[in-house]
């Protein structure tokens, strides 16, 4: 049969190797998902939410676990990553992050929907600990975790956009000290200057303490 390999298991890849299951039998095509994290099919954005307590468990932003695709007839590898594609072989090479085995799989056709990486500064610390992105759930549990150890006081979101802004009203909900630093002259760059004022006097009306320029 021929194989479809999808890299990323999340909404783009996860929908596309869900639709190529439903057109083509398993006798003809095998699909295999390759995805870094543990869980698939998630709710990216609802994590601010589930920082903030207001969605209650992680399963709650998950729309389909590995084992219910895997259920579907998709060869899910979760805690595996991509780390190189070799274009003239047809193969790519996986890491198993969990057993530390790395081999190579044959795709026909390949799908690469591993989503974007967060812009980090290269700034001294950066790589430290207690400094956190929020891109996958993964990185949402360990944020999560280290607020719920009832240690953290004091945070900082480095950033003004949608992510930085939900994640520092979550911060703020469950009672710690916030400040937002941007180099902008408002937050949400993507929005025109005069509404990104009235988005700042907001996030100030908070509690949030926001630093600009």
């Amino acid at each position: 049969p021929e194989r479809l390999v999808v890299i990323g298991g999340d909404a783009a890849g996860m929908s596309t190797a869900s639709q190529a299951r439903k057109r083509r039998d398993a006798d003809s095509l095998q699909v295999v998902a390759f995805e870094r994290g543990h869980a698939t099919s998630y709710s990216a954005c609802g994590i601010p939410y589930w920082i903030s307590g207001t969605v209650a468990t992680e399963k709650d932003l998950i729309a389909r676990s590995p084992r219910q695709h895997r259920a579907g007839g998709i060869d899910v590898r979760t805690r595996t990553e991509v780390v190189a594609i070799d274009l003239a072989a047809r193969t790519v090479h996986a890491r198993d992050l969990d057993r530390g085995r790395e081999y190579d799989e044959p795709y026909d056709q390949l799908v690469y929907a591993a989503g974007g990486v967060p812009m980090r500064p290269a700034i001294p610390g950066i790589e430290a600990s207690g400094v956190h992105g929020v891109q996958t759930l993964d990185d949402g549990a360990a944020l999560r975790a280290e607020l719920d150890d009832n240690r953290t006081r004091r945070v900082v979101v480095v950033g003004g956009g949608y992510i930085g802004l939900e994640i520092a009203e979550a911060c703020k909900v469950r009672g710690l000290d916030v400040t937002v630093v941007d180099r902008a002259h408002t937050p949400l760059g993507t929005i025109d200057p005069d509404i990104g004022t009235v988005i700042a006097d907001a996030i100030r009306g908070l509690g949030i303490d926001l630093v600009l320029d």
